[in-house]
């Protein structure tokens, strides 16, 4: 078997390993207490050898709600996330950015975050200005 033969078996065991995952976050973006409207959140799917998967993205709607749902074919486990772009708190013409983890427990089911207060920094936050 050759080289080319075997890198294409290879590709093609991966693929039929692999499954089809979803996950759906929900939640409400608060800043002091106040929903904030148009915040930017997005859901990926971490991957360790190539770049993060964009599942979904959404901007919170006037009353700070956000619903996604995303699905990846992944062998394993989807390992899902949010990274929340808002300007709670931050300098004038800036962004902070954040990241915040997804239970395993919730692939398959909705995960509600209930309110995501994000006057709290969270570790590895990040501004953008």
């Amino acid at each position: 078997m050759n080289a080319l033969s075997l890198a294409i078996f290879a590709v093609l065991a991966l693929a039929v390993t692999a499954s089809l995952q979803n996950v759906t976050v929900k939640g409400i973006a608060v800043c002091d207490k106040k929903r904030m409207h148009n915040v930017r959140v997005q859901l990926f799917d971490r991957d360790t050898l190539d770049p993060n998967d964009l599942l979904s993205e959404i901007h919170t709607n006037h009353n700070g709600e956000f619903e996604l749902f995303g699905e990846e074919d992944e062998r394993g486990w989807i390992e899902p996330f949010l990274r929340v772009s808002h300007n709670c708190h931050a300098k004038p013409n800036c962004a902070r950015i954040g990241e915040y983890e997804v239970p395993r427990s919730a692939i398959g089911d909705v995960y509600d975050m209930t309110y995501l207060t994000l006057d709290i920094v969270v570790s590895g936050e990040k501004e953008q200005c």
